[in-house]
């Protein structure tokens, strides 16, 4: 299989070079995270490389499986290697013992345990090599969602992604009906939910079901959804349309303020992904 060179290219999307303008500005003190998910997303852009890649989906899946559940991938090694290596200079970590493949693999599984043991076997900071796995997981996992969405199930009727196992970070309320839309922040997929339902555990019943909103009610386009059964919480966002795969990072980052509410009062993510994946990546 044929790569296109793996180096770390500039965004030529001009609506997403505006966004993330505005993102380092307003954050700079995450100005690193940034400067990751921008190589991630021109990465995206340029995926000839990565669409090769995308398998064909596994044949014994089970019926809440997402499509990515038990698949065999195979990438060009030398070609992930390359830009895992890049991602590791930008993150200012020595990627000298990093096994690359391996790492891409740990990331797409949301296998946390791994990525921590490679870093403790290399010497590299845990936490940040967690956020390369991440990132460098992006250009294939959004590469999986173009190419197999018309695999996608009409219905999807659990709070975990369709295509890649992880939970959403935000719920759309789009259009002028205000749908449920959840949105997966790695590969982009959107799926519906009906309004009364938690995402984590199923909750239905409304009197545990609630939302927090902005004390100043200036931003009346956000609220947290939170569920008193299982202490979990979900951004929330109103829009026109659907917002592309490349701005749910960028969204997730400009409504940190609500992480922050949400964690005061008690409310939690799950640690855990919504589905392990078992994924293998070959190269």
């Amino acid at each position: 299989m044929l790569w296109p060179h793996a180096g770390l290219r500039r965004v030529r999307n001009v609506e997403l070079q505006q966004h993330l303008a505005a993102a380092h500005r307003e954050s700079p003190e995450s100005e690193t995270w940034l400067g990751l998910l921008e190589a991630a997303l021109a990465e995206s852009e340029e995926g000839a490389g990565w669409e090769a890649a995308v398998p064909t989906p596994a044949p014994e899946r089970s019926a809440k499986a997402p499509l990515l559940a038990h698949a065999r991938i195979t990438v060009d090694g030398r070609a992930v290697r390359r830009w895992v290596g890049r991602l590791l200079k930008r993150a200012r970590q020595d990627g000298n013992r990093i096994d690359a493949v391996a790492l891409l693999e740990a990331a797409v599984c949301q296998d946390d345990g791994r990525v921590e043991a490679q870093a403790a076997a290399a010497g590299t900071a845990a936490p940040a090599l967690r956020v390369v796995g991440q990132m460098a997981a992006v250009p294939l996992l959004q590469a999986c969602a173009r190419g197999l969405a018309g695999s996608l199930p009409a219905t999807w009727w659990e709070g975990y992604c369709p295509l890649c196992g992880a939970w959403p970070v935000l719920a759309e309320y789009a259009g002028l009906e205000r749908k449920r839309q959840l949105r997966c922040g790695r590969c982009g997929t959107g799926w519906a939910l009906p309004w009364l339902r938690c995402v984590f555990c199923d909750e239905t019943h409304h009197e545990h079901l609630g939302y927090l909103t902005p004390e100043d009610g200036v931003q009346q386009m956000r609220k947290v959804e939170v569920c008193k059964t299982c202490n979990g919480y979900l951004k929330g966002l109103t829009t026109v349309r659907p917002l592309a795969p490349w701005a749910i990072l960028l969204d997730d980052l400009s409504a940190v303020h609500l992480d922050v509410a949400a964690l005061e009062r008690g409310y939690r993510r799950p640690e855990r992904p919504g589905y392990a994946l078992d994924v293998r990546i070959a190269a």
